[in-house]
């Protein structure tokens, strides 16, 4: 049974007052293995392929697309949608699991790996989640807060990812207001670990009102972490709401 999308009414409405600006560079890597994609200036995902698994970039291009096509479909089930958290959880696992099952095929026995962060733009709230270290900031009156925290050990490796395991994937799932003029930073560590608080702020008050200047902002913002010695995937995705 197919149930009516609950966001026919509001797409509109975050049509007008939802822009965003996404960039990425490859660094010194032969490879991109980063994705970042949308659906409908409603659902937001970025992706970071683990470089030390084989397939770094299938990974993160089948994490990213099962989360989007989950939340398509997913979400038209009323109480998944009633509930944003069982949401979350439940696109985490499938896309999990599609990395899993990808370890099945020929040429893929090696395994594969990634990083996933979602976010879900509400008319007056969002819903974000992530497995990895990729970053998802909110920007509210000159206050910069990381809504997740990354999965990482003392020695800076990796503690959780997506594919590695079948079952037991628990990702960190946030839920924050978002007002008029707050922004939304989703980030890979190619640029985190690159860039400081005051650059940092200095981006997100540059973002201006308009889908150019967030862009030219997200721009700014890779090359900044390019300029500070950054060889890594560099991916990033600016969110706001405006009047």
């Amino acid at each position: 049974m197919r149930y009516p999308d609950p966001l026919a009414l509001k797409l509109q409405l975050n049509k007008k007052t939802i822009l965003f600006g996404s960039f990425q560079r490859k660094g010194a890597h032969k490879i991109q293995q980063d994705y970042v994609g949308n659906v409908n200036d409603e659902c937001f995902v970025v992706a970071d392929g683990v470089s030390h698994v084989p397939h770094g970039d299938t990974a993160a291009i089948l994490a990213s697309e099962t989360a989007l096509w989950g939340y398509r479909h997913i979400r038209l089930r009323p109480f998944y949608w009633a509930d944003k958290r069982l949401l979350l959880r439940r696109i985490f696992r499938s896309s999990n699991l599609t990395l899993w099952q990808k370890q099945r095929e020929h040429g893929f026995e090696t395994g594969l790996a990634t990083t996933l962060s979602i976010a879900i733009i509400g008319s007056q709230k969002i819903w974000v989640g992530s497995v990895g270290d990729t970053s998802i900031l909110l920007y509210r009156e000159g206050l910069i807060d990381f809504l997740t925290p990354a999965d990482i050990d003392e020695s800076g490796n990796l503690t959780n990812v997506l594919g590695v395991k079948r079952l037991g994937l628990v990702p960190h799932i946030a839920v924050e207001k978002f007002l008029m003029h707050d922004t939304l930073l989703i980030a890979t560590d190619g640029i985190m670990n690159f860039v400081n608080e005051n650059e940092l702020r200095g981006i997100f008050e540059s973002t201006g009102e308009t889908a150019e200047s967030i862009t030219d902002a997200v721009t700014r913002l890779v090359a900044i972490a390019g300029d500070h010695g950054s060889t890594e995937n560099m991916t990033a995705c600016l969110v706001k709401r405006i009047g």
